[in-house]
């Protein structure tokens, strides 16, 4: 089953460190059960963050993000691989369905 996912996560780069909310597609892999994330994209972070390259932490896996000229843009593959630790405060995704209440809040944080 396919769904989009609001995922919290920890997002390093720059000598940064610091939380950030991605949208991404998370399929269940038939055999495993695995989940799968694929079209992650950055939607909120600290505005200061400089342009550059940053990996996101989240449930156990890790992906690659690119900020460029003020947008967030995924890097290289965007399906992430394991992760050998969990960012602290790890929280699960949820669907997207649940999030239709606070789409609204980022109107406007959105590039």
């Amino acid at each position: 089953m396919r769904s989009v996912v609001l995922i919290r996560g920890l997002l390093r780069g720059m000598g940064r460190e610091v939380p950030c909310e991605m949208l991404a597609i998370r399929e269940s892999h038939s055999q495993t059960g695995q989940a799968v994330y694929s079209r992650c994209s950055v939607i909120d972070a600290p505005m200061d963050l400089p342009d550059g390259v940053y990996t996101v932490a989240f449930n156990g896996y890790t992906v690659s993000a690119r900020k460029e000229a003020g947008l967030w843009m995924p890097e290289g593959t965007t399906t992430p691989v394991l992760s050998s630790e969990k960012p602290a405060g790890d929280t699960p995704s949820f669907r997207v369905e649940d999030a239709i209440e606070i789409l609204p809040i980022l109107k406007g944080k959105v590039a």
